[in-house]
């Protein structure tokens, strides 16, 4: 959520409208959700960066203006005093899985080609191949059963797949162990083993 909520952040300060913008607008602009744009809109309201001036409309605070200036962090989870924190990394894979959540139906090419931004070590289409046949394995993923054409006209195309809303599990991107044989989902805490699952 916390990465929905700064993309929407950015959005509202590249639209450049000075009074309001309504979630309708951000809908459109963003291509996500209205339900994830109430949510992320609700996260930066807590944060103080978003200030709700009507009905489902929206301006930005000087604190968001102040925080996408400067690159700050946007959190989602409770607020006051944690026993510790995690910092995740902008990694392949966690691009990868933002890419998902957002599109919902692609080819490993799709994705490839949104997350790629140059600082990749080897073969990307097979690194993020290799990420999607894990979290469909897990379960996250479904196969769609039509492919999209590809570039050989004798080609079978590239394979469909599908993140369904109630495999959205959160904004952390599950962890797939290629030695383990597992995904581990930091949202839910679960360990999926799929080791005995056919690719």
């Amino acid at each position: 959520m916390a990465w929905i909520a700064k993309q929407l952040l950015t959005i509202i300060r590249e639209a450049r409208i000075s009074e309001c913008i309504t979630e309708e607008v951000l809908v459109e602009l963003t291509g996500l959700t209205p339900k994830q744009v109430e949510n992320a809109a609700q996260v930066l309201c807590r944060n103080g960066l978003l200030e709700r001036t009507g009905q489902g409309c929206h301006t930005l605070t000087s604190a968001g203006k102040a925080a996408l200036k400067s690159g700050a962090e946007i959190h989602s989870g409770p607020r006051g005093s944690q026993p510790g924190h995690r910092i995740w990394k902008d990694t392949l894979r966690i691009r990868v899985w933002r890419a998902m959540r957002i599109r919902r139906k692609f080819t490993v090419t799709d994705l490839a080609m949104l997350v790629a931004d140059g600082s990749e070590r080897g073969d990307i289409t097979s690194n993020v191949q290799k990420y999607v046949r894990a979290l469909a394995k897990a379960g996250y993923l479904i196969e769609l059963p039509k492919r999209e054409k590809g570039a050989a006209m004798t080609g079978k195309g590239y394979k469909r797949w599908w993140l369904q809303d109630d495999q959205d599990t959160g904004p952390q991107a599950p962890v797939w162990s290629a030695d383990k044989k597992t995904v581990f989902d930091p949202n839910t805490l679960e360990t999926h083993d799929i080791s005995g699952v056919a690719a």
